[in-house]
């Protein structure tokens, strides 16, 4: 298996490796069911329909009575308020010389301030944007936000590494070796070549320069910079990381490069990719790949992670009124085919993997369903796919799964891009 001639440091490299793999591997196994883990999702739902059922009367009734209540109760019931009134100030901004990613791109970094205006608080944070080489028309523009700081998604001499990096993604280091391995090719640096030669840009930013994604220090960030907010009302991290997104957007697309905004997220950035263009109707379409519960997975009556093991585990994620839900999830008044129902009728990709049931596939086809009718009252069909593994690209609202489990992989990204040809092409 291994050269001879590589040496005996090779060899304990990978001794090493494959010992980090098997401690991450029961590090996931500890924290949710093994009977979960070797689950896979149905082809069709056996569950119920999502409850409670959307039952729009008229579009003027939909528009302006139904949707502010929906996003109150969110805000009230699970996240917490989202942040929108925060403010962005562009402090920098820099074009790095050449062109990258096999001559397929130019880059440019942004310095950004964001701003309480209820009480002067202030944080920064950098954000990279790469724009397809010579194009001469407006490029639709993905902005994602991601695990790993800019300096690691992409990977271009120039890029500022932020003083507080967090988790460090560096490509040459053995733990960034086990998390490609466990997570997929491109959990960290999608397929740039290959966007930029589909005519899209891509925009990266790390939230936790502006919140820190870590339960103590998270809360205490939140805490002083939302001090003005009653307790139960005050943003989670994830109502945070959604204004964020969504100011953010709305700054790029006045940029007359961009002709429309896309969010990308995976997993607890694919459900602030869903929560952002929810509350912002200016962000064009969505990919939101495994958002699981909070996301676009139902609460009730579902396998995997529940309120409980969220709460728990991320804390600082949520407003303090969902933790309340932990013992009875069925209590909750909303449900997320209605955050779903109000990013209609714009399009939504749900990407999913068969073996990530701890992310919950069968919900969050059940929840596009549900959602379907705040399509249809605009005169979209929604979801028109009846099993999970029908993949409809042209649908407003798309369903996608592959094998495999939690991550980013090799089929994933032209999926993603499939969906955007056929809504932008």
């Amino acid at each position: 298996m291994f050269s001879e001639a590589a040496g005996p440091f090779y060899h304990k490299r990978y001794i090493w490796l494959a010992l980090i793999v098997l401690l991450i591997v029961a590090w996931i196994f500890a924290q949710r069911p093994v009977r979960i883990m070797l689950q896979t999702a149905p082809n069709v739902p056996h569950a119920r329909a999502a409850q409670p059922v959307i039952n729009i009367q008229s579009l003027s009734e939909w528009e302006n009575e139904t949707i502010h209540r929906l996003k109150w109760a969110f805000e009230s019931e699970v996240y917490g308020r989202i942040p929108l009134d925060l403010e962005l100030k562009e402090t920098g901004r820099q074009k790095l010389p050449g062109v990258h990613f096999d001559n397929t791109a130019t880059v440019e970094t942004f310095q950004f301030e964001l701003t309480n205006p209820r009480n002067g608080k202030t944080r920064e944070f950098g954000l990279v944007c790469v724009i397809p080489a010579g194009t001469k028309t407006e490029t639709p523009l993905i902005i994602s936000q991601n695990f790993c700081p800019n300096h690691n998604v992409i990977p271009v001499e120039g890029i500022p590494v932020p003083d507080s990096i967090g988790f460090d993604c560096s490509g040459d280091g053995m733990i960034s070796d086990v998390f490609l391995y466990v997570f997929g090719r491109y959990i960290t640096t999608p397929p740039i070549a290959e966007i930029m030669k589909r005519g899209y840009g891509f925009a990266a930013m790390y939230p936790s320069e502006f919140v820190p994604d870590h339960a103590t220090s998270g809360q205490a960030v939140l805490g002083a910079m939302f001090d003005g907010d009653a307790d139960n009302f005050r943003p989670g991290a994830l109502a945070a990381w959604a204004a964020q997104f969504a100011i953010i957007s709305n700054h790029l697309k006045t940029d007359e490069r961009f002709s429309d905004v896309i969010a990308y997220g995976h997993s607890r950035y694919g459900k602030t990719a869903l929560i952002s263009s929810a509350y912002n109707p200016n962000i064009d379409a969505v990919l939101a790949h495994q958002s699981g519960t909070g996301g676009a997975s139902l609460s009730r009556n579902k396998p995997g992670e529940t309120v409980a093991d969220i709460v728990k585990g991320y804390p600082h994620w949520f407003g303090r009124k969902y933790a309340e839900y932990a013992k009875d999830q069925s209590a909750m008044p909303i449900d997320q085919h209605q955050l779903l129902a109000l990013v209609a009728p714009r399009p939504v990709l749900l990407g999913n993997a068969r073996r990530d049931v701890w992310s919950d596939p069968a919900g969050g086809f059940r929840a596009a369903s549900g959602a379907n009718p705040a399509y249809k009252i605009y005169g979209s069909e929604g979801l028109t796919a009846e099993k999970l593994y029908q993949f409809k690209p042209g649908d407003d609202l798309s369903f996608w799964i592959r094998p495999g489990t939690h991550g980013v992989v090799e089929e994933d990204w032209p999926a993603f891009l499939d969906f955007l040809d056929a809504h932008f092409r």
